[in-house]
């Protein structure tokens, strides 16, 4: 099983149905069937070939997911270079990704070629060329798939190299999971560059037929106006992204077509989900992966009743997934370990050997989190694990503190960090200003909370501060104590 032979069934077997669209434009199946060959050609007159690193970067948009699936077409790796990366970061990735060539949309051309000297080819001129042969299909198996890159939160990020097999198979599972179908419409928020939007929304719906909608970017108002335009069917985001969403619900009560939803890329607060459940009258279904797997290892199942609040889902049939001791071996349901996986992981880090062999040793997969089973075995992700020492000092992890947080009626976001001096810090946003004070809040954890696990300051933000994928910025909230 590979990613373009199922792309070309599905343009073959449903030309007439909407593939992609972003603000009012769409594009067929049968549209992007006829044009990737021709896309790929294009990038072969550039200088692609079979194994070659293509550079993209843009904001998302139909156009480059047309150059994606272009340089699967012709055997070769996408490297997605997020169009919001900071000036002084752009540097590490196209070093280390090493493109033979970079594409580009018109505004970050100039950026490319003033910070970097890059003459980065036009994302529009490669899209609507039009000229040249198409060219063959040179993608199988074992041919790279996608370049993802890790959070970087212990280092520099490090990238993934991904194979189609693996990833191919792991999106049809996550389809099948989902009960993704033809008439599906699946409203996309997360970056392009991010492997949760691959996995998570284009490469099953290329196994079912479904619509995307690239609404990456959109408040959560222009969300609403995408899922109403569009008919969505399925809303897929990171958990800020999602209570922001259902915030805006509460108070309009819009009509809607959705189904479920789908969180991914942390945690997710119980809180939300019930949010979804009550407000919503859907199902939100958490998923746990990694950068490592392209895909996911644990997954939600809609409508599941028997897992326990603050559990993700069972892992997927196509991971071996389970909590485990330090010897690697499979712990009992209840007791706290890593979370690893023993098969249907990735291959290499790129340019880094001792990366690799460090994360797989033994043989699995190392997650860096620390988990925990449920009879049923659905699996709950409690931290990290270098966090796990102080969580046995603390008597408990700091998600504990972040949900009870989430469980107060005034709070739409929060996040619970260390700062420098290891005191654990509680940051919240309020959905209205002035509806809940610090102290307040501080007694809402206290209830609920260990003693030892009490925060040293509940502090209130207007805003939370987010990476530019649309994730808590806890990094930058660890160095805002005090405030």
């Amino acid at each position: 099983m590979d990613i373009v032979t199922v792309l070309e069934r599905a343009c073959e077997r449903h030309p007439d149905r909407p593939a992609l669209s972003r603000e009012g434009t769409t594009v067929s199946y049968g549209q992007v069937g006829e044009q990737v060959p021709v896309v790929a050609a294009a990038l072969a007159s550039l200088g692609v070939s079979k194994g070659s690193t293509v550079g993209v970067c843009s904001p998302d948009g139909i156009e480059s997911w047309l150059a994606i699936f272009a340089t699967w077409h012709l055997g070769a790796l996408p490297a997605l270079i997020d169009a919001r990366t900071p000036d002084d970061r752009l540097g590490y990735f196209v070093g280390d990704m090493d493109p033979a060539v970079v594409v580009s949309d018109d505004d970050n051309r100039p950026r490319l070629a003033e910070i970097l000297g890059i003459d980065a080819a036009r994302l529009h001129d490669v899209v609507h060329s039009g000229g040249g042969a198409a060219s063959p299909n040179a993608h199988d198996e074992s041919s790279p798939l996608f370049l993802s890159y890790t959070s970087g939160t212990t280092g520099d990020p490090k990238g993934v190299v991904l194979t189609s097999g693996p990833v191919t198979l792991g999106a049809s599972c996550i389809a099948e999971r989902l009960g993704y179908g033809l008439d599906d419409v699946l409203v996309a928020t997360t970056p392009v560059a991010s492997s949760f939007q691959l996995v998570a929304s284009a490469m099953p719906a290329l196994h079912t037929g479904s619509h995307v909608v690239l609404a990456a970017g959109h408040t959560p108002g222009e969300v609403w106006e995408d899922i109403g335009a569009y008919g969505g069917t399925v809303l897929i985001a990171y958990p800020l992204t999602l209570a922001d969403v259902v915030g805006m619900a509460k108070d309009t009560k819009p009509a809607h077509a959705l189904r479920l939803a789908l969180s991914g890329g942390s945690p997710l607060a119980p809180r939300i989900k019930r949010d979804y459940r009550d407000h919503l009258g859907i199902p939100l279904a958490e998923s746990y992966g990694q950068s490592e797997l392209g895909g996911f290892m644990v997954l939600g199942t809609p409508g599941d009743e028997t897992a326990p609040e603050g559990f993700a889902g069972r892992p997927l049939p196509d991971r071996l997934a389970f909590v485990a001791d330090a010897d690697n071996r499979e712990l009992p349901a209840g007791s706290i370990g890593e979370v690893v996986v023993a098969e249907g992981f990735f291959g290499e880090y790129r340019n880094k050997p001792e990366a690799y062999a460090k994360t797989t040793a033994g043989g699995v997969l190392h997650t860096g989190d620390v988990g925990v089973a449920s009879a049923q075995g659905h699996i709950k992700v409690m931290g990290r694990v270098q966090e796990a020492d102080a969580a046995r000092r603390r008597g408990g992890f700091l998600r504990e503190v972040e949900d009870a947080a989430y469980d107060h009626a005034a709070v739409r976001h929060a996040s619970v960090v260390l700062d420098a001096g290891e005191q654990v810090r509680c940051f919240v946003e309020l959905n209205a200003p002035g509806t809940a004070d610090s102290e307040e809040l501080a007694e809402h954890i206290r209830a609920r909370v260990p003693e030892s696990l009490l925060p040293a300051g509940v502090h209130i933000l207007p805003a939370f501060p987010r990476t530019f994928s649309g994730k808590a910025d806890r990094l930058r909230l660890s160095s805002l104590h005090g405030t």
